[in-house]
């Protein structure tokens, strides 16, 4: 019950971080979706179902701070947290594997989502294009901050649930 209470501060600080500060560091026209990357690192160490609370709560506040609409970021970071719940505990046992694998799928679930939506309301976004610009660049710097962001939701998780199994 505590890990969806503090889902809450943690979702809004990393919705700010990003729209701020990660947001300037970019490559080419990609940049880093913290809010996902904390997504999957709950749901890699998470046997229940915290990760879809923490997926909708991050949604929520990604939502607002976009302008895609509430349903695009929502439905991603579901998407991410339901993929962490499936494949827990089946890759060879190993959470970093694991993250890198949830990570590299939901980036490009979320961007071919977003490259659909606005395809269908009329923006001229190629699609070849839009994954060689945006969409390759923003999974490097995911994979980037996969690492720091899997140690700081790890002591933040044994934080608010101490004894527990931790890998």
């Amino acid at each position: 019950m505590l890990a969806n209470f503090v889902s809450i501060p943690f979702m809004l600080l990393l919705s700010v971080l990003q729209s701020t500060a990660i947001s300037r560091i970019t490559l080419i026209n990609g940049c880093a979706d913290l809010v996902l990357i904390g997504v999957a690192c709950w749901g890699v160490k998470e046997k229940g179902y915290n990760a879809f609370v923490w997926a909708l709560v991050g949604g929520l506040f990604t939502a607002l701070i976009t302008a895609m609409p509430f349903y695009i970021p929502i439905a991603s970071y579901i998407f991410v947290a339901l993929l962490a719940k499936i494949l827990f505990g089946r890759i060879w046992q190993s959470p970093i594997l694991m993250l890198i694998i949830v990570v590299f799928i939901g980036t490009i679930f979320q961007h071919i989502l977003s490259i659909f939506y606005l395809q269908v309301n009329g923006v001229n976004a190629g699609l070849i294009t839009s994954l060689r610009n945006i969409t390759l660049p923003s999974l490097l710097l995911n994979l980037f901050f996969v690492f720091p962001m899997y140690v700081v939701v790890s002591d933040l998780r044994q934080w608010v649930l101490p004894g527990e199994d931790y890998e």
